[in-house]
This record gives C-alpha cells, sequence and structure tokens, in this order.
C-alpha cells in the first residue's frame, strides 16, 4: 500500500525538483497532486484521500501556516510537512502550534527529505496498527453498556416505551439524548462480517463516532432487532449535517482500516422523543436503497423520499425491494424482482384457488403502494382503467402465472418510468433552484456548496452530486465560471478598478482572483483589458 502525497510551494523549480529528484516509490508513497498555493490543495482535498501535505511556509493567497490550520479543522487524518527557506523561529513555533508531523529548512536534499518520509511512514503505519488492535477493540467491546441501557433503547426505538420518567431512566444508563431538541436515528449494515475483524467491527464504528462527535452532541450506540443502531439527540436541526459528514467519513475509514464494507441508513429528524420510532423505520426503509443509491454509502431518507408521504406496511423483503426498484424506474431490476417472486410462488405448489387468492393480495397490496404516492392516479397504471379493479375479472383474463406476470411486468415498468420522471423533474428543479442562487449571490464571497444546500434543504453530499450529474459540472466549477463571466463583462463594459471588478465578482482578494482568471483565460485580467482595448 503506497500513501498519497500532496507538494505546495509557489517556486516552480522546487516543486520540479522535489517530485522528481526523489524515488518517491521506494518510501512507500505517490505523488497524488502539486499545487502553487494553499487553495488549490484544499480545493483538492474536498474530492480526494490524501496522507500528507508538504507545503511551503511562504506562498500566495494562502501561506503554509494557514492551510495547515485549515487542514487541521477539516481534515485532521491528514500529517502535514512544512518547509521554509526562513530559519526564523517565529514561524517554526508557529507551525508546531498547528500540530505540524515535521519542519525541515530549505535547500532541501534527498536524503533529508527521505528521513522525514520514513518517519512520517512510520507514524501512519503506527496509527494504523493501532486502529486494528482488535484485542483493545474486544476489550472495549466487553466493557460496553449493560443489558439494561440497550434493553430500554430498544423499547424506545419499538414505541413501547413507558414515557414517564424516560429522561431519569436515560440518564441513570448514562444516556443523555432525551435532553435534546431534534432526534434521528441511524442504522448500520455490514459486509464481509466474517472473522476477528468482522467480528469487531460495530465495536470500532462506536469508537470512531466517539472520536469524531466528541462534545458535538449526544448519541447512544446499541444493537436493535434489526442490527446496529445509533440514535442521535442534538439543539439545532442544522447540526444533522455535521452528524450525516460524521457518517460518511466513518464508511471511508472502516472500509480502508478494518477491510469491512459498511453502509448506513438514516431517517428523518424528529422533534420529539416518540418520533425516534418512525425515524428508526425510515432508517430501515432508507437501507433498502442501498443497491440501488450509486452516490455514496450514508443513505438519508430525506434525500432519497421524493414525497411527504411514506410505505410503511409492508414486511416481506421481495416485496420491499420491488417497490425500491419501482421507485428507482429500474426496469432490470423490476424484472429481476418479480422474476424471483415468480420462482418462489412456483416452488410453493399451491391450489389454483390458493394461488388466485395470492395473487389478488399482491395487486391490492401494489394499488394501495401507488395509492399511496400517486393519489387519484392508481388505476392508470393498469391498462389505461378508469373504473376500479375486478380481481376475479383479471385472474379470468390472466389465468396462468406467466400470462400474469408478463402483465404485471409492464404495469411496473409504468410506475417505474413515472417515478423516473419524477425524481429527473426534482433534481431538475433543484438544478435551476441552485443556478437562480448562485446568478443572484455569487458576488457574495460567502457562498458556498454547504450554503447552497442548507438554502435548497439537502444535504452537501447529496446536492453536489445531484447537481453535477444535472450540469455535468462542480458547484464551484460553475461558481467559479459564473463569477468570471461577470469580471469579463466588467472588463469589458467599465473602467472600474481590477480589486473593485474583484469584489464585485465574489473575490475579497485582488491577487486571488487575477490568479482564478489567468488559469482559466490564459491572460491576467489587466492583459485581458489592455488586449480588448
Amino acid at each position: 500500500m503506497r500513501y498519497r502525497v500532496v507538494l505546495a510551494d509557489d517556486e516552480e523549480e522546487v516543486l520540479f525538483g522535489i517530485r522528481n529528484n526523489l524515488d518517491w516509490e521506494s518510501y512507500g508513497f505517490e505523488v497524488a497532486g502539486a499545487f502553487s498555493n494553499g487553495r488549490d490543495v484544499l480545493d483538492f482535498l474536498q474530492t480526494q484521500e490524501v496522507d500528507i501535505v508538504i507545503t511551503d511556509i511562504r506562498m500566495p493567497f494562502m501561506d503554509g501556516i494557514e492551510l495547515a490550520k485549515n487542514i487541521r479543522e477539516h481534515h485532521p487524518q491528514v500529517k502535514i510537512i512544512i518547509i521554509s527557506g526562513y530559519s526564523d523561529f517565529g514561524y517554526a513555533k508557529e507551525a508546531m502550534s498547528c500540530r505540524v508531523t515535521d519542519y525541515i529548512l530549505k535547500p532541501v536534499n534527498a536524503k533529508e527529505m527521505g528521513e522525514v518520509l520514513k518517519r512520517a511512514k512510520e507514524m501512519l503505519q503506527r496509527e494504523l496498527e493501532e486502529r486494528k488492535n482488535t484485542a483493545l477493540l474486544k476489550q472495549q467491546y466487553e466493557e460496553s453498556l449493560p443489558v439494561i441501557r440497550d434493553h430500554l433503547l430498544n423499547r424506545i426505538v419499538e414505541g413501547n416505551a413507558d414515557w414517564d420518567d424516560l429522561n431519569g431512566r436515560l440518564r441513570r444508563c448514562g444516556v443523555l439524548i432525551a435532553d435534546a431538541a431534534f432526534w434521528v436515528a441511524a442504522l448500520f449494515q455490514f459486509d464481509n462480517a466474517e472473522g476477528m475483524e468482522g467480528q469487531y467491527t460495530p465495536m470500532y464504528v462506536r469508537n470512531r463516532l466517539k472520536e469524531h462527535l466528541c462534545n458535538k452532541c449526544q448519541y447512544a450506540s446499541f444493537y436493535s432487532r434489526l442490527g446496529e443502531c445509533t440514535l442521535f439527540g442534538f439543539n439545532r436541526r442544522e447540526e444533522a449535517g455535521k452528524i450525516l459528514r460524521c457518517l460518511n467519513d466513518i464508511t471511508k475509514e472502516c472500509k480502508k482500516v478494518m477491510g469491512t464494507g459498511i453502509a448506513i441508513g438514516v431517517g428523518k429528524v424528529k422533534n420529539s422523543v416518540q418520533g425516534i420510532k418512525e425515524s428508526f423505520e425510515e432508517a430501515r426503509e432508507a437501507l433498502m436503497y442501498r443497491k440501488m443509491a450509486k452516490e455514496g454509502q450514508v443513505i438519508y431518507m430525506e434525500d432519497i423520499d421524493i414525497t411527504s408521504q411514506r410505505f410503511a406496511f409492508f414486511e416481506d423483503e421481495p416485496r420491499d425491494m420491488l417497490f425500491s426498484v419501482i421507485k428507482f424506474g429500474d426496469r432490470n431490476g423490476i424484472h429481476t424482482v418479480l422474476h424471483e417472486i415468480q420462482m418462489q410462488l412456483k416452488k410453493q405448489d399451491m391450489s389454483m384457488n390458493a394461488c388466485q387468492v395470492w395473487l389478488v393480495s399482491m395487486l391490492h397490496a401494489i394499488l394501495l403502494f401507488v395509492k399511496q404516492y400517486i393519489p387519484a392516479m392508481e388505476y392508470e397504471f393498469f391498462g389505461g382503467r378508469a373504473e376500479p379493479f375486478d380481481f376475479m375479472k383479471i385472474m379470468g383474463q390472466y389465468s396462468d402465472l406467466d400470462s400474469f406476470f408478463r402483465w404485471m411486468e409492464e404495469c411496473c415498468f409504468s410506475l417505474g418510468e413515472y417515478f423516473a420522471k419524477e425524481r429527473d423533474s426534482k433534481a431538475q428543479k433543484v438544478t435551476d433552484i441552485a443556478k437562480e442562487y448562485i446568478g443572484r449571490e455569487y458576488g457574495n464571497p460567502g457562498i458556498s456548496l454547504e450554503t447552497a444546500a442548507e438554502y435548497i434543504g439537502l444535504t452537501p453530499a447529496y446536492f453536489s452530486g445531484l447537481f453535477k450529474k444535472e450540469t455535468g459540472e462542480s458547484f464551484v466549477e460553475y461558481l467559479t465560471a459564473q463569477r468570471l463571466r461577470e469580471a469579463k463583462r466588467l472588463l469589458d463594459e467599465t473602467d472600474e478598478k481590477i480589486y473593485a471588478i474583484a469584489e464585485k465578482a465574489g473575490y475579497m482578494d485582488a491577487g486571488y482572483f487575477s490568479h482564478v482568471f489567468k488559469k482559466k483565460y490564459g491572460i491576467s485580467p489587466i492583459g485581458y483589458r489592455r488586449k480588448k482595448q
């Protein structure tokens, strides 16, 4: 396994020398990227996994110290190595306050850099081994909360708790979520749960939750009837976004450290303790979308639910899967699930009457499903019927299983197309709102993916994927293009100063504005204006 390194230095010859005069592979590293300023490094870290950042102190737009502070806040797992041509003790002291891994002075030779990389690699490997220490995980597992605590939490998610003095009983168990104003439930589903590492993966997840959410919100992890579950309690609704980002980080870490894939279903936010049961059931429903969801392993019910109504009366897993593939408009999935249901039905060797009763119940259930999601249209997807069904007449028309399931498949295809159009329509509406928001707020330096997602009412991760899918550009790319178009217009039509144009385009730093403008158009703003003149 090779660790990934990012280099940052505004001196091209230094950057070239470090990148090309060192046998990175022999030290167990690969160079993932090289940049001339700190802001480009932070943009890269938003989408790429990086283990070490090696940066100069003196750089334009964002120096090494500010870069280190940002990395510590948003990417605490990344190691930082500072390079400086200044031997001033003040720089070294400030760098160490950012908890950098190492600090070396220019000029840097290959031998010195090699020693630094060896130390950094030992630290990375030591931390990896500590996380893999299954003996420690086993000890923490054996010291987990008593059975009475898990029993009480299970009663809450099942809706069977005695709500009188619930807060007091939770406090006696060391659980403080009842003091919160909002609650949400998350269900965990693990892959490859065999062997020692698989056995202790749930405990590993609990430990990572503790590290990520220390003092940020109250939560309680326990084993429910559906598997590992965590209840979160917090005082501001927007804190749900932090929890989702934390869970997303944990899925990546779990795969890397434990070698175990993990999916997390998250219910909707509730404003009462009694609502936890509903959030728990929503988390369960969210996990059913796992095989269809391609945006990530954290599935938030608020993101995927295209309607405020819920459908919760199916318990049979094949039926749940059928409704999931219908919602996703997955024709291959519809065909596969219906075929599996038909094969299972044939294996039961029912009498004709018993089989007809089963098919009627199935058709009735699908009609109820349609009525829940598409009121007043429940008959239009079944051959354009305007009148209520005569179930027994249908059984006579499709007297054998093969013909019935062929007809049912076509009906489900029509339903799937409807849901696909609805989802595409919602995605287009979200994208249009986002574009309107950018067109109105591009001049605000504080606009970001997070502020746009909050304005629209989606999580940043889901909104980012949806926006990229619809526009072909990331949010940052689209925002930057909008700002630069406005800057070009002002350069063409006005005599305003460059710094004033930068501010109107959303850039507080005129130097950084010039850097971005030149990177896009191959010419500085001043050069562009002179050329036009």
